[in-house]
């Protein structure tokens, strides 16, 4: 009794939560930090601006766009709120965007929108035969690194980090696992900080000046019980430089899955069923979620049975960059192991069904679902 009331209440609360999306991003890739050096405040704040522009479209060339050029007279009209602050010692000045305005003006350069879905990156690198201690980049012992690094982030708008290297870490791995390239023990390493992804790297001095880095990207498989290389690149320049090219590929690689490229108002429905929602809370944080991706346009909960939610999404952009990002998030584990019945087709598909029932459009198309459980 207790059970199928519950159920009721469950239902009823999802269909309250079905919307069309117009949610507010985090504003940290909308916020340009620059060190304040000889430049007028209006130049910090172009600047600033083409800093966001960077981190949001994931595009590193995009200053170099005549459109950009034209979009850096419009800085004081997009600007939200600036200022200065102190990091590390240093003086910078923060300038925060208008998000609404930022992501028009990318549409309309046809340029990608690329929202929260940055995952952290835990890096474990050999320097001198030793892993880096999250640690050693803090305390900044090795200056050059430690700032090459922070530079990065901020241009690109990702977070990088680094085991603690304790008793616990250096009993787990060493430096000959990575070396060897032995990624099931780093993938293992690597559980205890909860990323998806990590990166195995070595930094080599060639001489005075040159250096080498070379790395590959991995991600944890659940399913599979296995990792993935996802990309490996090798760089030869200073150390600054070649740590910084680094963290340009890792965030060139995530635009890549992540942003949004406008396809025209085209838009395409895809069918989810989420499992294991099981309480009120559970199912706040779902809409939580799915009200924060800048890849969906909006979506309506279309059934629940038991602890199964099944839930109709418009998508912005592909449809392989949103199930990228849903697999990204923290809550969603994709469930390989279920048959798949219904996969993205256009809204058009839909609204031309004689009856406009879902079940007629999956017998049209023989298309596939998507399948998640609720962690």
């Amino acid at each position: 009794m207790t059970l199928t009331v519950f159920r009721r209440i469950l239902l009823i609360t999802m269909f309250a939560f079905s919307t069309v999306v117009n949610a507010q991003q985090s504003d940290t890739p909308y916020q340009g930090s620059v060190k304040v050096v000889d430049a007028s405040e209006a130049q910090l704040k172009e600047k600033a601006l083409e800093q966001v522009l960077v981190k949001v479209s994931g595009n590193a060339d995009i200053t170099q766009s005549s459109e950009t050029k034209q979009l850096l007279k419009q800085t004081q009209q997009m600007l939200s709120q600036y200022g200065y602050q102190k990091i590390d010692g240093d003086e910078y000045f923060s300038a925060t965007f208008d998000s609404k305005k930022i992501n028009q003006a990318l549409k309309e350069m046809q340029q990608p929108v690329w929202g929260d879905t940055r995952p952290t990156t835990l890096i474990w690198l050999i320097k001198h035969n030793k892993l880096v201690s999250d640690n050693q980049i803090k305390a900044q012992t090795d200056n050059t690194l430690s700032q090459a690094i922070k530079s990065a982030e901020l241009a690109r708008g990702i977070r990088v980090q680094f085991p603690l290297m304790d008793l616990e870490d250096n009993l787990a791995l060493s430096v000959s696992d990575v070396k060897g390239r032995f990624y099931e023990q780093v993938g293992n390493a690597s559980f205890r900080y909860g990323r998806s992804h990590f990166v195995a790297a070595e930094l080599q001095q060639m001489n005075n000046d040159r250096w080498k880095m070379s790395f590959q990207l991995l991600q944890k498989e659940e399913s599979a019980r296995r990792n993935r290389t996802l990309l490996s690149e090798e760089f030869v320049d200073s150390k600054s430089e070649v740590t910084k090219k680094m963290i340009n590929v890792l965030a060139d690689y995530y635009a890549q899955q992540y942003a949004v490229l406008d396809n025209n108002g085209e838009k395409f429905t895809q069918l989810l069923h989420i499992d294991g929602i099981s309480s009120l809370a559970q199912l706040s944080q779902l809409n939580n979620t799915l009200k924060s991706l800048l890849v969906i346009s909006s979506y309506n909960v279309v059934g629940a049975e038991g602890s199964k939610v099944s839930v109709e999404v418009k998508i912005n952009g592909s449809v392989n960059s949103f199930k990228n990002t849903l697999i990204a998030q923290s809550h969603l584990q994709l469930d390989t192991t279920r048959p798949k019945t219904i996969e993205a087709m256009p809204i058009e598909t839909l609204e031309k069904s004689e009856d406009n029932s879902l079940e007629n459009n999956v017998d049209n198309t023989h298309s596939n679902a998507l399948y998640f459980n609720w962690r």
